[in-house]
């Protein structure tokens, strides 16, 4: 693997919000990887942009507010959920849809962990909500250009899946435990049907995954400049997922800004 990745980004028609971005998280320090381990200098390198994502207004807005309008408000903020559901869809079929590739390769440990498997679970709750599972018609343009972004990575370097990887686990894998009560309150949900998406983890058992997944973020045998491009991709990883959610924010009934800076359900 060379110093391709984050360098270039072939093909894919990247917003001018995700190339200016980009230019300038470019900038940011990054510790030497020499200086610590990998898997610190990822959550150093991507502190701004995972806080931007986890914090956009959608998010706050659907796991956070408060909605009123009683049955009609349960009903608009359960059409926003499909929304995001179906976008989260169109990700992880396209992440799991690469995978093949990268079978048996060093990358293995990080890029298989079954806790990522989650496109089928997406299709169930999808199914539960509206009664089918239809995806790509109606995926927005930013998540479009994100599934191209992975299907380009895993072709021409392959290293940078992993920070996909990383972004998926910290966005949706550490926020499960927290989110599924929300969503169980939101729409008076007797078991866990409408929350399989968030059931990778239990609240117990994320002290024990963050341990594993940086064991083996930190087991990958990258170089210097390989784990500067995983930084760099990973940022705008993070980046793609907030332009996801200020799309389906956009002229969206019952989302507004909020008067204080909370995050989404309580923090991880």
């Amino acid at each position: 693997m060379s110093a391709t990745g984050s360098l270039r980004v072939p093909r894919t028609d990247v917003s001018a919000r995700v190339r200016r971005q980009s230019s300038v998280e470019a900038s940011a320090p990054v510790r030497e990887p020499a200086s610590a381990p990998f898997s610190v200098l990822l959550e150093e390198g991507t502190a701004k942009t995972r806080q931007q994502a986890e914090r956009s207004l959608f998010l706050e807005t659907l796991f956070a507010d408060t909605w009123d309008g009683g049955v009609y408000g349960q009903f608009v903020r359960a059409q926003h959920y499909v929304s995001y559901l179906r976008q989260l869809h169109y990700l992880y079929a396209a992440f799991e849809s690469v995978l093949p590739r990268v079978v048996d390769s060093p990358l293995t440990p990080v890029l298989l962990l079954p806790e990522l498997r989650r496109a089928s679970a997406l299709e169930a709750d999808l199914l539960y909500f509206c009664g089918e599972t239809r995806t790509e018609s109606f995926a927005c343009l930013e998540a479009r250009v994100h599934a191209q972004r992975l299907r380009e990575v895993a072709e021409e370097a392959p290293h940078l899946l992993v920070a996909h990887a990383y972004a998926r686990c910290m966005l949706d894998l550490f926020t499960g435990p927290a989110r599924v009560p929300c969503i169980t309150a939101a729409f008076e949900l007797d078991d866990a049907r409408g929350t399989r998406f968030y059931d990778a983890l239990t609240a117990s058992e994320l002290a024990a995954f963050r341990v594993r997944l940086h064991s083996r973020i930190d087991g990958l045998e990258l170089d210097a400049d390989e784990m500067r491009e995983v930084i760099q991709e990973a940022r705008m990883a993070f980046r793609l997922h907030a332009l996801v959610c200020d799309e389906l924010a956009r002229g969206a009934p019952g989302i507004t800004a909020r008067s204080t800076g909370a995050a989404p359900c309580p923090p991880r």
